[in-house]
């Protein structure tokens, strides 16, 4: 519809305006579009930009007539080419407008109003759309385009005033509209295992935990622990469902691993979702369900084996398992976890997609991240015993009919240093990784454990990168590591090196997109072997 009325709009009215600027010979001359009125109301017109999806196609139609080149620098063309790119976490990481945004932009035009679009030649260049800098500083990331944020510098520098205990090896999910945010357990110091639920509601002004209370379907509580899986599904045949399954951990390296399945849900009003009572701050409550193995699961491997450091993401609504680890074996097998309710009980059914067996197959492995790009589940790094990885592969989970096959991903550019613990999120076609510890690489910024005798330098592996990875998997590319500076009150910025906080350098932390064009870290092992409870941010653009 938009692509028919912009092609009537540009051959003209037929009262021969659009024929004013041909010469003699019939054609088009090189400032044709100068002087040219264009039916269409502004808004239209940003619309069928906006629509395009790309940076080139944008600028190929801006060299089509001066509408779609005014056009081309409204904000909200940039802001949504830029969402595009972010993929479903542009809903949280991006402010609905920038400040200032929706007054007076280029003359006496406003965003998203009508007005019909003219331009003249001596009419004065309109500086750069702020959003198309963004755009540009995500697309095409320059050094030091992150920062830490002022807020960081202000608030975790110091001792956190929050009843959230320093921990490490915690984790997280997202539920709702992704801008609530549940972590649960940990180690901290002491021997110290939590069980404890929390919630981040990045929709508050003040970023805070707020700790959850929650019932338990019969007697026990999920047993302390860390390194499990926190993730996010559905129940099968429930419309809107939401429900948040915990699996496996540890009590540490020799004892306590477990291979238990606990599901978090709403109590109570049927069709309620995790993310609305956990918002409300009551109606959780704790369900163990029944655990099948599917039929065509081999006898001598039914479901999981106890493990930690095991990787777990959210496929429609369903959980898709990897890698892992206990005293006795390392592992890389695939596993499918389905929820349905029968007879009025939640029923769980694993199937074994992968037994790691076959080749190609990812060598068996704990600590690593999974991410799922599309529909195509990412492993990058982790360890066996003292062996840690900075390979890359992919198992394309979206293919039906198709027999399942995990692919060495090879990429351009330097990879970051191999590494275990670290955190990863995905932001449309990117991965961004940061902390974890392992080897030094020629060449790797970063700093060695000052705490030769503790948790940080385990099994030798004492070196903390500096820095923030991407991971561009459309066009199969490491982009530089990132080394954010801190700005601040001033205005200027100064290196991290002059900082005492770990940042960064850190292990067994969780990050999440956050408002405002951040990421936020939690918590973690620093390099200083100290357990943290910040909340701090980086910006991205």
């Amino acid at each position: 519809m938009f692509g028919a009325r912009a092609r009537r709009a540009r051959r003209g009215d037929g009262d021969g305006r659009a024929r004013a600027n041909e010469d003699g010979k019939g054609r088009r001359s090189e400032n044709a579009d100068v002087g040219v009125e264009l039916a269409l109301p502004r808004d239209v017109v940003i619309e069928i930009v906006a629509r395009l999806g790309s940076e080139r196609d944008v600028a190929a139609c801006a060299r089509a007539c001066a509408a779609f080149r005014n056009a081309a620098r409204s904000e909200g063309v940039w802001r949504k080419l830029l969402a595009s790119k972010l993929g479903s976490e542009a809903s949280v990481i991006l402010p609905k407008r920038l400040e200032g945004e929706g007054e007076l932009v280029s003359g006496t035009r406003r965003e998203g109003v009508r007005t019909r679009t003219t331009t003249s030649a001596t009419s004065a260049t309109p500086p750069p759309a702020r959003w198309m800098l963004k755009y540009k500083a995500w697309h095409r990331p320059e050094a030091g385009a992150l920062r830490w944020s002022k807020t960081t510098a202000e608030s975790s520098l110091e001792p956190a005033e929050t009843k959230y205990a320093a921990r490490y090896l915690h984790r997280c999910t997202a539920i709702g509209d992704r801008s609530k945010i549940l972590l649960f357990g940990g180690q901290g110091g002491g021997s110290d295992f939590f069980n404890d639920l929390h919630l981040l509601d990045l929709d508050e002004p003040e970023l805070r935990l707020k700790q959850l209370h929650v019932k338990s379907e019969g007697l026990e509580h999920p047993f302390p622990r860390c390194s499990g899986t926190l993730t996010a599904m559905a129940v099968n045949g429930v419309e809107s469902s939401e429900v948040v399954a915990l699996f496996g951990g540890s009590q540490g390296f020799f004892e306590g691993f477990s291979n238990s399945l606990r599901v978090l849900c709403a109590d109570g009003e049927r069709g309620v979702r995790v993310s609305e009572a956990a918002a409300r701050g009551e109606g959780l409550i704790w369900r163990e369900p029944i655990v099948r193995a599917h039929p065509h699961n081999p006898l001598d491997n039914p479901v999981p084996a106890a493990r930690w450091g095991h990787s777990a993401v959210s496929l429609d609504g369903r959980l898709v398992l990897f890698g892992g680890s206990n005293t006795t074996h390392c592992f890389n097998d695939t596993w499918l976890l389905e929820l349905v309710v029968e007879n009025n009980r939640l029923v769980a059914t694993w199937t074994l997609l992968l037994d790691g067996t076959t080749s190609p197959s990812p060598p068996p492995r704990a600590g690593q991240t999974a991410c799922l790009v599309d529909k195509s589940l990412y492993i990058f790094g982790g360890c066996h015993i003292s062996e840690v990885f900075n390979d890359v592969w992919r198992l394309n989970l979206g293919t039906q009919g198709v027999p399942l096959r995990w692919e060495r991903f090879a990429a351009e550019g330097i990879p970051p240093a191999p590494r275990v613990g670290h955190a990863a999120v995905v932001l449309g076609d990117r991965i961004i990784l940061c902390g974890g510890r392992g080897s030094a690489r020629a060449g790797a910024v970063g700093k060695f454990s000052t705490d030769e005798q503790g948790l940080a330098s385990m099994q030798g592996l004492t070196f903390f990168q500096s820095g923030f990875a991407m991971l561009d998997t459309t066009s199969r590319k490491w982009l530089p590591i990132q080394h954010p500076v801190m700005e601040e009150t001033d205005g200027d910025s100064m290196s991290c090196d002059r900082i005492t906080h770990v940042r960064e350098h850190r292990t067994g932390h969780v990050m999440m997109p956050a408002r405002n064009g951040c990421l936020l870290l939690i918590g973690g092992l620093g390099y200083d072997g100290v357990f943290q409870n910040d909340l701090s941010l980086v910006s991205l653009f």
